[in-house]
């Protein structure tokens, strides 16, 4: 593996777009991304986020790490190896399909460069358009040969792919072999696309050139792709907001804790024996005797001992978030919120809005998939998908993160206005369809939906389709575009653990973070017209009737009333994948008058 540089990514989407068993395509070739075993790192590179560290149960975490250069020369700092393998001559006449070899390869005008045998070495080749995955993880050249042979073959004899110049698509793409064997590449795109290119190879290649997993749960899915499709690579990233304290009364006392009392405290009984000594070190812990079992878990989650769930990763930032006079730690530091007026109109179904002028957020990748994405925040029983390792070692103690600093805007709701409107018979209804059509798609046979399951994605549904709605007008009131402006959902109907809220926010990996933009909306002056011409807007669609009449289950989907005219944002944006969205719920539209959460009278219209 050379140290030259054979290409140019950002660090951030090393965790985004670019991570490890993900594929790059160069100007001159292709190459996928070494896993993180293979990677260089450094102090100066080192990020510490100890609820993320907790939860992902890690040590540390690492950025990648930046270019070296001097005067003369730049050394590459993500190792990555060459794939696919094969090559196409990009002369057309040649076509060759073969694999390189060190002798054709060069540097041209400082790129590096792969020139076809056949051709004298006078013409650089390409990198082959397509390559197989299954939803393993597991990725290997297309299999040229065999597939032009229709089967296993000792033909040694030189492949071409040649295009015939119709109609534009695969089906004119032809693998021909000197011996007379042809097949058009329209058939590996057909009904018998799994059987056309054989049984899955358990190969890893951004884990090394012959590594093989020790078994494929989908080897008979195998399926062929084009080398830079958007579905050959999701990242799984998780992402911290940090909150130096532990934002919750509990929390805020046990971080002044002597780690010595702490070390000895292992279960109930022996908490009560501390309690007496605890108390007197500590002596805020006495109003709060009731509460030993939090206590408890927070000792045993400060040492590990006790694995952390996504709320336990919310829970506190949404504690923080609601509180800025509490948790708010200055303009110097990295996070600082302010409150700001709630709109009248609104003053009963929002509870306060948060202007959150600096926020540090760490984004970790843990794994990734192909094929399909990894399910939204309720993914079904048979929706779970196999996440592919980013190394070799299963037992890696850090992670490969980025931190990018911010802005944003924190919606609290009320929680008990939530709480009446999801009892609604008719809004009952309307989510049992939403949830029923995610166990039709899952495969998910564990029956209907109960009532605390109602309540759960009634709230969720509400929230999300707010953010969406709120994200949109905002990128055209703020300057950002709207890829840019991210949401954060804080939603929760557990006992003692109730959340309800929306955190939009924009971020960006330099250190100064952004530019102001989105907080400003968020003025007494600015933010009660955003919020009303937001929801009236989404009360039509340039798509009604058919968006607002729209059932979830067709076409696989458990939108209700949402389409790209209205609600859906980019991917990047969003947390569930465009899911769990429905204008009905939030607002009045033209086929559901009476279902909504926001009525007539917040919109302005009586």
């Amino acid at each position: 593996m050379s140290n030259k540089p054979v290409g140019d990514v950002r660090p951030s989407q090393i965790i985004t777009t670019f991570g490890p068993g993900a594929i790059v395509d160069l100007q001159t070739l292709s190459v996928v991304v070494a896993g993180v075993d293979e990677w260089r790192k450094s102090d100066e590179q080192r990020i510490q986020e100890p609820r993320l560290e907790r939860n992902l149960r890690v040590k540390c975490f690492y950025s990648a790490p930046p270019a070296e250069s001097d005067f003369h020369s730049r050394t590459g700092t993500i190792p990555s190896y060459l794939f696919p393998r094969y090559q196409v001559c990009s002369n057309a006449q040649c076509g060759t399909l073969s694999e390189p070899s060190e002798q054709n390869f060069k540097r041209h005008e400082k790129r590096p460069v792969f020139l076809c045998q056949l051709c004298g070495g006078k013409n650089p080749v390409n990198p082959a358009p397509f390559i197989v995955a299954c939803p393993s993880g597991h990725m290997d050249d297309f299999p040229w040969r065999t597939f032009a042979h229709r089967g296993p073959t000792a033909c040694k004899q030189p492949m071409q792919l040649m295009s015939l110049g119709k109609t534009g698509t695969v089906r004119d793409l032809e693998v021909k072999c000197k011996c007379g064997d042809k097949r058009s590449v329209g058939d590996a795109f057909g009904e018998k696309k799994h059987k056309v290119v054989g049984v899955c190879s358990r190969k890893r290649p951004w884990l090394g050139p012959t590594n093989l997993d020790s078994q494929c749960s989908h080897a008979d899915q195998c399926e062929t792709l084009q080398r830079g499709a958007t579905n050959s690579w999701f990242p799984v990233v998780k992402s911290a907001l940090s909150i130096k304290d532990a934002a919750t009364p509990v929390g805020k006392i046990m971080t002044k804790a002597d780690l010595d009392i702490i070390s000895e405290i292992y279960n109930a009984d022996n908490l009560n024996t501390y309690w007496k000594l605890l108390v007197k070190k500590l002596p805020e812990l006495e109003s709060y005797a009731n509460e030993r079992p939090a206590i408890l878990e927070y000792i045993l989650k400060s040492r590990g001992e006790i694995k952390t769930d996504d709320t336990d990763l919310l829970l506190p930032e949404w504690e923080a978030l609601r509180d800025p006079d509490g948790y708010s730690q200055g303009e110097r530091s990295d996070f600082f919120s302010q409150k700001a007026e709630v709109p009248e109109k609104l003053r009963d179904v929002i509870k306060a809005v948060i202007q959150v002028r600096k926020l540090l957020e760490v984004r970790a990748l843990t794994g990734f998939t192909r094929i399909e994405s990894k399910g939204g925040p309720f993914a079904g029983a048979g929706e779970d998908v196999d996440i592919a390792p980013i190394s070799r070692d299963q037992n890696l103690e850090w992670l490969p993160a980025v931190e990018v600093r911010g802005e944003g805007l924190f919606f609290e709701f009320n929680g008990e206005a939530l709480n009446d409107w999801s009892k609604d018979t008719e809004v009952k209804n309307r989510v049992k369809k939403m949830i029923a059509a995610q166990q039709n798609n899952a495969g998910d046979e564990s029956g209907p939906a109960t009532e605390q399951e109602i309540r759960e994605k009634s709230r969720f549904i509400v929230l999300h389709s707010f953010a969406h709605t709120v994200m949109r007008a905002l990128a055209l009131d703020c300057g950002y575009s709207g890829a840019s402006i991210r949401e954060r959902i804080y939603s929760s109907v557990e006992a003692g653990r109730e959340m309800s809220g929306v955190l939009l926010y924009t971020a960006s990996p330099d250190s100064e973070g952004s530019l102001g933009g989105l907080i400003d909306l968020g003025t007494k002056e600015r933010l009660g017209s955003l919020l009303q011409d937001a929801l009236r807007d989404v009360t039509r669609c340039s798509s009604d009737p058919l968006c607002a009449s729209h059932e979830p289950n067709k076409h696989r989907s458990t939108n209700g009333a949402a389409c790209h005219a209205c609600v859906l944002v980019p991917e990047t944006s969003c947390e569930a994948y465009n899911s769990w969205l429905d204008r009905s719920l939030l607002v009045p539209t033209v086929a559901n008058q009476d279902v909504s959460f926001f009525t007539p009278k917040h919109l302005g219209w009586i």
